[in-house]
């Protein structure tokens, strides 16, 4: 197996080309150099570009050529494009193309229109139209496509798209934690995971210290911890604390009495909500927090609107984990099991029986 990205230094997330290689020690790592890093420059110029700056950027000849090298020189049949910039390279001839983004990456700049201001916002208007007909070329142009989410596959089929596959996004398989007691008095320890860089996040995350918090201190000591790749501009509150990449999530949410998910605009499925679930803490979301995903409001989360609905369900979990409350343990337990499809090793295999399908139906036309 082979897999074939850019180098990317200039960006934070981005994993480094030697760990990639140590976590992948049976996988043939092949990089190409990365698009150009003078972002604004880059922006301005994509004003006068049929292609987006987000993901038009990744069209690059080099990659392209690297790519089909590989393809010859293993003999692949099956490629897998994991994002819609890798996309733009293909399918390659002769292969059958699986395009399998996280996201419907227009619907997340699209939000960014909405809610941005100025040049930001006039930017992610042009953007996101762009963003539209890329995919959309990309869901048409793949043999396959995998969503994340029948609300993603909607919009591929919608679009066109010849056929699409569930491929849900996961976790790994964790041992539960024990329930999340609180004694009257304690901070009510909140917590939200996450890459509080991207846009969606930042903004709800902002939202929820400026319009949740004030509202609950005036019931219950509360204390939050944000994890994760930190905001541009983080809102500043006694008790929240940003403490960007760690190496281990398990303490977090040891520490943690419930896990907040307060999620506007975006698109894919949220991982946050699955893993905290998995370690057995109870969750307070927005609808979008839970779209596409197996649970259901009430029963295996609490879903809220407004910061007054936000403020209000802490409030009750708060009690509910000083008393013990049998619904809470019962409702913690109910989630847990409605996310065990979700555990990465599930995916994995019905993913791998899914390529195989495909490769005997190829081979079987030849």
């Amino acid at each position: 197996m082979s897999l074939v990205t850019c180098e990317l230094p200039s960006m934070g997330d981005a994993v480094d080309v030697a760990e990639l290689r140590r976590l992948l020690p049976d996988v043939e790592v092949v990089t190409t150099p990365g698009p150009h890093r003078d972002k604004r420059r880059a922006q301005a110029l994509s004003l006068f570009s049929q292609r987006s700056w987000q993901w038009g950027r990744f069209a690059m000849p080099a990659y392209t050529r690297a790519l089909r090298a590989v393809v010859e020189q293993r003999s692949a049949r099956l490629v897998h494009f994991d994002d819609l910039g890798v996309a733009l390279s293909g399918p390659v001839p002769g292969t059958i193309g699986v395009f399998a983004p996280h996201n419907v990456e227009h619907r997340i700049m699209q939000g960014s229109a909405a809610t941005d201001a100025g040049v930001r916002a006039a930017f992610a208007a042009v953007e996101w139209r762009k963003i539209r007909r890329e995919e959309q070329a990309a869901w048409r142009r793949m043999s396959l496509c995998l969503a994340v989410s029948d609300v993603d596959a909607g919009v591929m089929r919608d679009a066109g798209a010849s056929r699409v596959e569930l491929c849900p996004n996961g976790v790994d398989p964790v041992d539960q934690l024990d329930f999340p007691s609180r004694s009257d008095g304690q901070p009510l320890r909140l917590l939200f995971v996450g890459t509080v860089s991207y846009r969606p996040y930042e903004r709800g995350i902002a939202w929820f210290v400026r319009e949740v918090l004030p509202r609950l201190r005036e019931r219950v000591p509360v204390e939050l911890d944000v994890v994760g790749s930190p905001p541009l501009k983080p809102v500043s509150a006694a008790g929240v604390r940003y403490h960007g990449r760690v190496p281990a999530l398990q303490p977090w949410y040891e520490r943690a009495h419930a896990v907040l998910v307060p999620v506007f605009e975006g698109s894919g499925t949220r991982l946050k909500m699955i893993e905290a679930m998995a370690y057995g803490r109870p969750v307070v979301s927005t609808p979008l927090g839970s779209e596409g995903l197996p649970v259901r409001a009430d029963e295996h989360f609490l879903e809220v609107t407004t910061a007054e609905q936000f403020s209000d369900a802490l409030e009750t979990l708060a009690h509910d984990m000083a008393s013990r409350d049998g619904g809470l343990g019962e409702m913690l337990e109910r989630a847990r099991e409605a996310i065990r499809p979700l555990y990465w090793p599930n995916i994995v295999s019905g993913l791998v029986d899914l390529y195989r399908l495909e490769l005997d139906r190829e081979a079987s036309r030849s």
